[in-house]
C-alpha cells in the first residue's frame, strides 16, 4: 500500500485511560519539530504512568514518523533520526507492556533508521534496547554479543550503560563472580561523573538504576538476600515516582520470595498499594501478581493473606480497565496517514 500524501492525522488513537497526544500545531508545520514534540510528549507520560496503556499511541506515532520520513528528501538525515528516536521510544513503550514482538519490530526499525541518518548515538541507544530486552527475555549469548561489540566502540555512559547490560547477560550465563565485577565496574564509571559528549538520552542512568540491575543479578544467581538489599538501594529515587513505584513493586516480590513477611507486608501496606494504578507496566503488573501469590501462601498471617488478595482483585480490575487493540494493523496505518 503506497503512502498517500495526505499528512498525519491531528490525533493519534490511544487507550481511553491514556491521554491522546493531539499535536496540532505543534511543530509549525516543521515534520522534524512535530516528530520530536510527539515523541517528547509520550516519553513525559511514560515516565509518569507507565507503559501499558500508551502501546497504540507509540506505535501510531512511530508509524506516522515512518511515513513522513518516507515523504521526505532522502538526505533529510534530521527527521530521519526523529523517526528512529519515535520508534526507539515506541520500542520502550511495547517491551514495559510485553508486547515484545512489537517491541522487537520497533527497536530494530530505529537501528534501521538511525543508521540511514548517520546517527550513532541513536543507534547505540537502539542497540542498549536490543540488549535489554534480549537479558528480559534470558537471551544472554545475544545480549552478550551486542554488548561485547558496542564496548569497543563506546565511551562514557554508552560505555557504562553497556556494561550494565552485559553484567546482566553474564549472571543470566552462570558467571556469578564476573558478572558482580561487571556490575561493580559499572558503578565505577558511573561515579566517574558526566563527559560533555554523553548522549542526553542516558540522563536516567544512576546509581538507583544500576542498583535494581543489581538486584537482578542477585535474583539471577539464587542470592535472595543480596537481592533485597539491592532492590531497596534502588527505590532512593526522589521525583521519579514511576521508578520508584517500579522499585517498591520489585521489592515486595523479592521480599515473597524470600519469605520476609513482616518486610513484606509492611511494603504491600505502605508502598504498593496506595499507589497501585497510578503506574501501568505489565513487567511490574507480573512481578506483582507472582509476589501476591507468593504472599498467599505465608501460614499463621491472616493479615497478609487478606492484603495480599486484595492486591489480585485490584491487578484484575486493572488488567480490565483497558483494552486498547495493539497497532501494527493496514487500518491503523490508514487512519494515520490517509492511505488507501
Amino acid at each position: 500500500m503506497a503512502p498517500s500524501p495526505t499528512p498525519p492525522r491531528d490525533r493519534i488513537p490511544c487507550c481511553d485511560r491514556a491521554p491522546c497526544l493531539d499535536h496540532r500545531g505543534e511543530g509549525g508545520g516543521d515534520p522534524v519539530a512535530t516528530v520530536r514534540a510527539t515523541t517528547g510528549r509520550l516519553i513525559a507520560l511514560d515516565t509518569r504512568i507507565g507503559a501499558r496503556d500508551l502501546v497504540a499511541s507509540a506505535a501510531s506515532a512511530a508509524t506516522a514518523a515512518h511515513h513522513l520520513a518516507r515523504r521526505s528528501h532522502a538526505g533529510d538525515r534530521e527527521l530521519l533520526s526523529a523517526a528512529a528516536e519515535a520508534h526507539q521510544v515506541a520500542g520502550w513503550i511495547a517491551y514495559d507492556a510485553e508486547h515484545q514482538r512489537l517491541s522487537r519490530r520497533m527497536s530494530l526499525e530505529a537501528l534501521r533508521l538511525a543508521n540511514a541518518a548517520g546517527d550513532r548515538s541513536m543507534e547505540h541507544f537502539a542497540l542498549t534496547q536490543i540488549a535489554m530486552q534480549d537479558v528480559h527475555l534470558h537471551r544472554p549469548a545475544e545480549a552478550s554479543h551486542l554488548c561485547d561489540t558496542a564496548l569497543t566502540e563506546t565511551r562514557g555512559s554508552v560505555r557504562t550503560l553497556f556494561t550494565l547490560r552485559a553484567a546482566r547477560a553474564t549472571a543470566q550465563r552462570g558467571e556469578r563472580a564476573r558478572a558482580l565485577g561487571l556490575i561493580h565496574l559499572t558503578y565505577s564509571r558511573h561515579r566517574e561523573g558526566p563527559r560533555d559528549d554523553d548522549p542526553p538520552w542516558a540522563w536516567w542512568l544512576n546509581e538507583a538504576e544500576i542498583a535494581w540491575h543489581h538486584a537482578m543479578i542477585h535474583v539471577d544467581t539464587g542470592d535472595r538476600a543480596g537481592a533485597v538489599e539491592r532492590f531497596i538501594a534502588s527505590t532512593h529515587r526522589p521525583g521519579y515516582v514511576r521508578a520508584v513505584f517500579v522499585a517498591h513493586a520489585a521489592l515486595l516480590w523479592a521480599l515473597a520470595r524470600a519469605h520476609a513477611w513482616d518486610e513484606a507486608e509492611t511494603v504491600l501496606l505502605r508502598d504498593v498499594l496506595p499507589r497501585l494504578g497510578e503506574v501501568s507496566s505489565v513487567r511490574v503488573e507480573r512481578m506483582l501478581v507472582e509476589a501476591a501469590r507468593l504472599l498467599d501462601t505465608a501460614g499463621r498471617r491472616p493479615s497478609l493473606r487478606d492484603a495480599a488478595h486484595g492486591l489480585i482483585v485490584a491487578l484484575g480490575a486493572l488488567r480490565s480497565s483497558c483494552h486498547a487493540a495493539v497497532p501494527g494493523t493496514s487500518s491503523t496505518v490508514d487512519v494515520l496517514t490517509g492511505a488507501g
